[in-house]
């Protein structure tokens, strides 16, 4: 019996540790250190992490063997920062090959990237992270609650087109909303990691979204007016997307507000407090013909009265 339980708890601890193994390297594989960008096709930048205030030193080498590295001292990007870097003659030295390592020391001696695999087709061009970056600000619209059409802001001479998705409607669209409101907040101070890791991610993002966009589902935008979605939700965001007949592309974010809707319900709540309310004589001219009626008719009863007993006299 002890044998069994033993071989059970064997078994239990082996299946968690095999566990703990998998999620391990599911976290390095998302654990981003460093993110590369291209300035042309013999220039790449590579920010870390950790240091882009410090200086350090990197390595390139084709095999994990890190006993023949040769380390190269970090030079500074245009605004001060450090960077790793790849140019021509490293390139063609180390890139050649199918797998390329790289290493990052601090001047310390503390290993920061330790043969961590990097691909420089990966990395995004400056002018498509300036892409993204501006993304919501190629084609503007004008809209209100009040108007009944979306307004473009472009060229009368130029044909647009556009189509609705729900915001929150997958996984994706919900993603898009978030990465866009942050990058949106980005200024001089935001962290040069941060920013360029979401560039990274909405730039891919972006991307897969529009590649399904489906051609039928355009709509052409007639006297640069925008019809609402009817069948739009109170609050529900959505994202608008716009193109022009150059093909060039756009979004923007929208909150539904039903106008049409609570107008309606707002009539059916006049008509039925209008049918419900008991008849009060609020008119006056009504109220003083009713008193004077019951005063004629007191006068009369008196005057009935007194006939009668006068006749009983007589």
């Amino acid at each position: 019996m002890k044998m069994k339980k033993s071989k059970i708890l064997a078994t239990i601890i082996l299946a968690v540790m095999m566990l703990l193994c998998i999620l391990q390297l599911k976290v390095s594989a998302v654990n981003f250190n460093m993110i590369i960008v291209k300035q042309n096709d013999n220039q790449y930048l590579i920010y870390v992490k950790q240091i882009m205030n410090e200086n350090f030193s990197f390595a390139f080498s084709n095999t994990k063997d890190k006993t023949q590295l040769n380390y190269i001292t970090a030079e500074k990007d245009n605004k001060g920062r450090y960077i790793a870097y790849v140019d021509e003659e490293l390139k063609n030295q180390f890139f050649n090959s199918e797998n390329t390592y790289i290493w990052v020391e601090t001047k310390t001696g503390e290993t920061v990237i330790d043969g961590e695999l990097i691909k420089l087709k990966e990395a995004k061009t400056i002018e498509q992270l300036n892409q993204i970056k501006n993304i919501t600000k190629n084609i503007t619209v004008q809209s209100s609650a009040e108007e009944e059409k979306i307004k473009i802001n472009g060229a009368q001479d130029k044909t647009y087109y556009y189509q609705f998705s729900v915001a929150n409607a997958t996984e994706d669209y919900t993603k898009l909303l978030t990465l866009v409101n942050e990058i949106s907040k980005y200024d001089e101070n935001s962290n040069m990691f941060t920013k360029l890791q979401n560039y990274n991610e909405l730039y891919e993002l972006y991307n897969s979204l529009v590649a399904n966009l489906k051609d039928e589902d355009w709509v052409k935008a007639e006297n640069l007016e925008i019809t609402k979605p009817y069948d739009a939700k109170q609050n529900q965001q959505y994202v608008l997307w716009l193109k022009d007949e150059n093909g060039n592309l756009d979004i923007q974010f929208l909150t539904a507000y039903e106008k049409t809707v609570t107008t309606v319900v707002q009539k059916a709540n006049v008509k039925e407090v209008a049918t419900a309310l008991p008849y009060t004589y609020d008119d006056t001219t009504i109220l003083f013909i009713a008193l004077g009626v019951v005063v004629i008719a007191i006068i009369a009863i008196i005057i009935f009265k007194k006939i009668n007993k006068n006749t009983r006299k007589d």
